[in-house]
């Protein structure tokens, strides 16, 4: 079993076919909801906390998994409380730095930067109909992408405040769930197709 730190709440591991089986997981077959797929989720975490320190015992917690092309499979794991954290340490940041910004220069009322975010969608037909009612809105860039396990994403990036970002795109809830833009970018190159590339939702408003 090999593993990479990707950030104080997020974790990748590695499982050979060995390892997998050694768990009795099955990448192909495992469900999310079964009692034994749970306890092999539970006893890998165990495992890396003692080479990683990567405690996710009192947090709730996302994991993804996709088959490896060796037979094994990869998982990407989530603390959801930290990322709440760091993501208002984030916003907290970004208001120092704002703040900074218009002291030093008073003349300067707007900063444009660029924000991106990132959203998981149940169906193709919940993504078409976010498409639909954006289309004639929305003037940033979209990408749609499709994991391995059929999820549908769709990662948005425009000039904005990354601070109102949740804010923004509340409505979106109504179709899908935003995740991660970070994880989005090292997920999807390695376990995703990209679809449709900058003009996606106008593309898929169509179907």
């Amino acid at each position: 079993m090999e593993w990479i730190r990707i950030s104080t709440n997020k974790l990748k591991i590695m499982l050979s076919a060995e390892d997998a089986r050694r768990y009795a997981l099955n990448c192909e077959t495992a469900d999310y909801a079964d009692v034994v797929t749970r306890e092999a989720f539970r006893e890998i975490l165990t495992d890396v906390r003692k080479e990683t320190g990567f405690d996710a015992t009192d947090d709730k917690v996302y994991i993804q998994m996709y088959p490896s092309k060796e037979g094994g499979c990869e998982l990407f794991v989530t603390k959801m409380g930290l990322l709440l954290t760091e993501e208002k340490d984030k916003n907290e940041n970004h208001t120092s730095k704002l703040l900074n910004i218009e002291a030093k220069n008073e003349k300067s009322h707007r900063t444009v930067r660029k924000r991106s975010a990132s959203f998981l969608f149940p169906s193709f037909e919940h993504l078409v109909a976010l498409c639909r009612r954006m289309t004639d809105t929305y003037r940033g860039e979209s990408e749609i992408w499709r994991d391995e396990q059929g999820i549908w994403w769709l990662i948005l990036t425009e000039n904005g405040n990354p601070l109102t970002i949740r804010d923004d795109y509340r409505f979106i809830r109504e179709y899908g769930r935003m995740v991660s833009a970070e994880e989005a970018r090292i997920i999807l190159p390695e376990h995703g197709v990209r679809i449709c590339d900058r003009c996606a939702i106008d593309i898929f408003a169509r179907f």
